[in-house]
C-alpha cells in the first residue's frame, strides 16, 4: 500500500470508471448501490465516476473502450451478468470482457472485477476456469480474513457477505497462480482475493459486498416468478441465513405448492409473502473496504506522478 510518509498532503483526484455489464432489469440497481457505496466510501477523496458498459454488443464494447482510452481512468469497476453458457469462452460477454482485462491491466492502476467478470479475469490472465457448483450459492455468509492486508484495515474479526452465483473458481487453484486470498469461508471459498495484472492491482469479489439489504431479496422473487411462469425448470432455493424463520415457513410451503400445481396464480400469495416480511439489514464492511481501495489509488497515483516527474526534476537539476 505504500509508504506513510510518501503520503501527500492533499488526496489525488480520482477518476473511477463503472463498467455495468448487468441486464437491464438489474442494471439501475446496481449503478445505484455502486454509486452510493463509492460517495459514502470516499468521504474526503476528491473522486469523478464516469458510466459504461459493453452489453454484449461489439459495436457498443469497442465505443466503450474508445472512451477508456480517451479518459484514461484511474481505476474501473467491471460488473458480471448472469451465466448463459457452460464455458467462459461461450458467453456472449467474453469477447468485450477479455479485451477490457487486458486494458485494465496496462492501463489502470486498479479495478474491481465481481462475480462474473472476475471468473472472466483470471480465466483471462492464468486459465483458471470457473465450476459449476450443483445448485445457485445465494445467501449471507459468515468470512474472515485469510490474511493480513491493508485492504481489510479496520475490518471485523468476521463479517456478513452476499453471495449470489452458479460457479466458483478454486482456492486452491488461485494460491498455485500467485492470488492472494484476502477473505474467506468454508461455505464460498474465495471471497475476494488480488493479483498484480501488469501496471493494474485487481481486486476480484466472488461475492457481492455492494449488494443493498433487500437484493437477494429480489433475486429470489425474481426466480420465483420464472419458475412460475414456466422460464425455469427449478424452483430456487432459499437465501442461506437471509429469512426470518416466520417468511421462511410461508416461502416453505408456497414452494410446495408449486411443486404439485405450478401456476401463475401463486404469485399473489408469494407477492403478499415478500410484502410482509422483514427485509434483514446485517452490518457490512463494504464501504470500509471500498475506502481502503480508494485510499490505495490515491496514494498510488500520487507515488507514480511523483516517480513520474523525478527524471525531468534531475534533468533540470542538472542543466
Amino acid at each position: 500500500m505504500g509508504d506513510p510518509a510518501t503520503r501527500p498532503d492533499a488526496p489525488a483526484s480520482l477518476l473511477v470508471g463503472l463498467v455495468n455489464n448487468m441486464p437491464v432489469a438489474a442494471k439501475r440497481a446496481t449503478t445505484d448501490q455502486f454509486t452510493d457505496l463509492l460517495a459514502a466510501a470516499a468521504e474526503t477523496a476528491r473522486m469523478t465516476i464516469r458510466f459504461f458498459g459493453i452489453e454484449n454488443d461489439a459495436s457498443q464494447a469497442e465505443n466503450t473502450l474508445r472512451q477508456l482510452r480517451q479518459l484514461r481512468p484511474d481505476a474501473l469497476i467491471v460488473t458480471g451478468d448472469e451465466p448463459r453458457r457452460a464455458a467462459m469462452v461461450d458467453e456472449p460477454l467474453w469477447p468485450c470482457l477479455s479485451r477490457l482485462v487486458d486494458w485494465a491491466a496496462e492501463n489502470t492502476i486498479s479495478s474491481v472485477w465481481s462475480c462474473m467478470a472476475a471468473h472472466a479475469a483470471v480465466f483471462r490472465l492464468h486459465q483458471i476456469a470457473r465450476k459449476r457448483m450443483p445448485q445457485k450459492l445465494s445467501g449471507m455468509y459468515e468470512c474472515s480474513a485469510a490474511t493480513d492486508h491493508p485492504l481489510l484495515a479496520n475490518f471485523p474479526a468476521r463479517w456478513m457477505v452476499p453471495h449470489s452465483r452458479f460457479n466458483y473458481v478454486d482456492q486452491t487453484e488461485l494460491s498455485a497462480k500467485g492470488y492472494a486470498v484476502l477473505s474467506h469461508a468454508p461455505r464460498v471459498g474465495a471471497d475476494c482475493f488480488i493479483k498484480q495484472a501488469g501496471d493494474s492491482l485487481f481486486l476480484m469479489l466472488q461475492g457481492h459486498p455492494e449488494y443493498a439489504p433487500d437484493s437477494l431479496f429480489r433475486e429470489y422473487r425474481r426466480d420465483v416468478r420464472r419458475y412460475l411462469t414456466g422460464e425455469s425448470e427449478f424452483y430456487p432455493e432459499m437465501p442461506e441465513n437471509y429469512f426470518d424463520k416466520m417468511t421462511a415457513r410461508k416461502l416453505a410451503k408456497l414452494r410446495e405448492q408449486a411443486h404439485r400445481s405450478p401456476s401463475t396464480r401463486l404469485l399473489a400469495s408469494v407477492y403478499a409473502v415478500f410484502a410482509a416480511a422483514a427485509i434483514p439489514a446485517h452490518p457490512s464492511p463494504a464501504k470500509q473496504l471500498y475506502a481502503n481501495w480508494l485510499s490505495y489509488l490515491a496514494l498510488e497515483k500520487a507515488n507514480r506522478e511523483i516517480a513520474a516527474e523525478w527524471p525531468l526534476a534531475q534533468q533540470r537539476g542538472a542543466a
